[in-house]
């Protein structure tokens, strides 16, 4: 399914991603995301991180997935409650891309594909959503990741309930009928800190 999130979001971005393919060289991602220098100025974050070591495929597909996930409904969630992130480090990991952006309080995404077996995931970690909001926020990655009808995850009957990452934590686990997608709310104690949505085909 990773593949094809990057072919709808090249099709629907081919004039942009043109012009970031002249502008912009993989050895340093500038992105959209503006900061302010000491003087108040708008500056582009860079991304750290190099992508030598990834396939010719990864290079490629590289700025459609930089671009769907710095428009997508959970960086713009994190940007809109906490500001803009302060660090993203790009990598390449287990043969596929890896994007990890840095919020103030304790905001986090990380984001990741592998074309080779369509896998697609995004991490969110941020706190002080309830579980409506939550659950609003999945149901909109859902769809801007597969298209209106989305992957078919029933929203209305959680599928499991498993241990967490953590000591305390918990992930409450939608199911989809597409793709293996799943969506995750993570709790600590009865307190929403995370999102995953995530396929594989």
């Amino acid at each position: 399914m990773a593949r094809a999130v990057l072919e709808r979001v090249k099709m629907m971005t081919a004039g942009k991603l043109a012009a970031l393919a002249v502008l912009g060289s993989l050895t340093a991602c500038g992105s959209s995301v503006k900061q302010a220098d000491a003087q108040g100025r708008a500056t582009p974050l860079v991304c750290t991180g190099s992508l030598s070591q990834a396939s010719a495929e990864l290079q490629q597909a590289y700025p459609s997935f930089q671009h769907h996930i710095e428009n997508g409904p959970l960086y713009q969630a994190l940007q809109q409650r906490v500001g803009p992130p302060r660090i993203c480090v790009r990598s390449v990991q287990d043969d596929g891309l890896r994007l990890a952006y840095k919020f103030s309080k304790s905001g986090v995404l990380v984001a990741r594909i592998d074309p080779r077996i369509e896998f697609s995931e995004q991490r969110v970690n941020l706190k002080g959503l309830d579980e409506a909001d939550a659950k609003g926020l999945l149901q909109a990655a859902e769809a801007n990741t597969f298209g209106t009808t989305g992957c078919g995850i029933a929203w209305d009957q959680p599928a499991t309930e498993e241990r967490g990452t953590f000591s305390g934590s918990r992930e409450i686990v939608y199911l989809g009928d597409a793709c293996n997608c799943q969506a995750r709310v993570v709790y600590d104690g009865a307190k929403v800190i995370g999102l995953v949505l995530r396929s594989a085909c």
